[in-house]
């Protein structure tokens, strides 16, 4: 099958890069106005028969642990008037992961109205800040508090070298992409638009997935909810096109964590290793 890969940022997409997959892996930028115009321009450009949307995301559901990989098959759009709000979907093959309900943002925390999680954050926030007031107070006592053990579900760290960047936050610093920028190629733009990165080959197979079933009661998911910043727009582009489509997430946090909390490279870790056991033998 012809594939192409599309990542928001080179931070996320650098580990899989670096395993020389021989499918186009693009990148795309932050948000659903840059998701859009890249899926485009990649589509047209590599006319693949699926396109693979791959990210780290943050977790509504605390039933998902940091680090977890999930296909997201439904995405809805935070803070859209309900009239006019639709619900997207994936069109691309069951991929045998655990499934998950997307909620696209503009901003880390828009979604929690609309997931209903408003108020249970709020209480965990204010239990979380008391924690801390309570630590503090205890340290200028002049004890010191054992560091716990840190799990590897807990861990935050990043790519060597590299630092993630909160959702919302662009990797533009020359700083962060010039190691990569000498090893991606770029395809054309069109149109006067902007070149995407890219790197690899492409080759075809036979087969196509079906559409994993989706299961909801009285608006809210039954699946577990994610944030992401392109999920709904990525979906909706693919289907105008007409090209089948997936998304592939990994849990960097719950929302409303302080960044300094995220599982960053965690993250990005098992995401890589979960795309190379997908698609790296899948001649």
């Amino acid at each position: 099958m012809k594939r192409i890969f599309i990542f928001p940022t080179i931070e996320e997409a650098k580990a899989f890069i670096l395993t020389q997959p021989r499918d186009p892996v693009f990148v795309a930028g932050v948000g659903a106005a840059e998701i859009a115009a890249a899926t485009i321009r990649a589509v047209k450009a590599r006319k693949p028969q699926l396109v693979v949307l791959a990210g780290i995301a943050g977790a509504y559901d605390r039933s998902l642990q940091r680090g977890e990989v999930v296909e997201v098959v439904t995405e809805r759009i935070a803070g859209i008037p309900e009239r006019y709000a639709r619900e997207y979907e994936t069109s691309g093959p069951d991929l045998g992961l655990p499934l998950a309900a997307g909620v696209t943002v503009n901003r880390s925390g828009d979604g929690l109205r609309e997931t209903g999680r408003e108020q249970e954050f709020r209480e965990q926030e204010f239990r979380e800040q008391e924690f801390r007031e309570q630590e503090q107070e205890f340290r200028e006592t002049g004890f010191e508090i054992p560091e716990p053990e840190t799990k590897s579900g807990d861990a935050v760290s990043a790519p060597a070298g590299q630092a993630l960047q909160p959702a919302g936050e662009r990797a533009d610093s020359p700083e962060q992409t010039s190691d990569m920028q000498s090893s991606i190629e770029k395809t054309s733009g069109t149109d006067g638009q902007n070149a995407l990165p890219v790197i690899g080959d492409t080759n075809d197979t036979d087969g196509q997935g079906s559409l994993p079933g989706i299961d909801s009661t009285d608006g809210q998911s039954a699946l577990p909810e994610i944030e992401n910043m392109e999920g709904a727009a990525f979906f909706a582009v693919c289907e105008a096109l007409g090209v089948a489509c997936c998304q592939i997430r990994a849990v960097s946090n719950y929302v409303g964590e302080p960044f300094d909390r995220w599982a960053g490279g965690l993250a990005v870790e098992n995401l890589t290793a979960t795309l190379t056991q997908i698609f790296g033998n899948d001649e």
